[in-house]
C-alpha cells in the first residue's frame, strides 16, 4: 500500500459486519490463493458483489492484488478503514500480540 501505508505501520480497521463497504475503502482481507496470507489493499472496484482490490503503489508489479487473482468476494474481508473513521475499532494489523 506504499505511498499511502509504510513498512511498519499500523492500521486499524472496523469489523464488517453490516457495514456497506465502499470504492476507496481499504480493507483487509484473506488472500483468496493463500489463506494464511492477510492483504491490505484498497477496494477500486464493486462488481456483482465482488470486491476488486488493488494497492497503492503506481507500478502495477510492485502489489499481489486483484489484478493477479481476480475479484474477491466479501467474506474474505476481514476489516475496513475509511478515510475520517472515528468508531471504535477493534482489528489492528500487524497484531501486537
Amino acid at each position: 500500500m506504499w505511498p499511502t501505508l509504510r513498512d511498519g505501520d499500523s492500521v486499524e480497521f472496523e469489523p464488517i459486519e453490516s457495514s456497506v463497504l465502499k470504492i476507496g475503502d481499504i480493507v483487509l482481507a484473506q488472500h483468496p490463493l493463500t489463506p494464511n496470507i492477510r492483504l491490505v489493499k484498497r477496494i477500486s472496484e464493486i462488481v456483482e458483489k465482488r470486491y476488486f482490490i488493488e494497492g497503492d503503489n503506481p507500478d502495477p508489479l510492485a502489489s499481489e492484488d486483484s489484478h493477479n487473482f481476480g475479484p474477491v468476494d466479501r467474506n474474505a474481508i476481514m476489516g475496513f478503514r475509511r478515510q475520517g473513521l472515528k468508531e471504535q475499532t477493534r482489528l489492528v494489523w500487524p497484531s501486537k500480540a
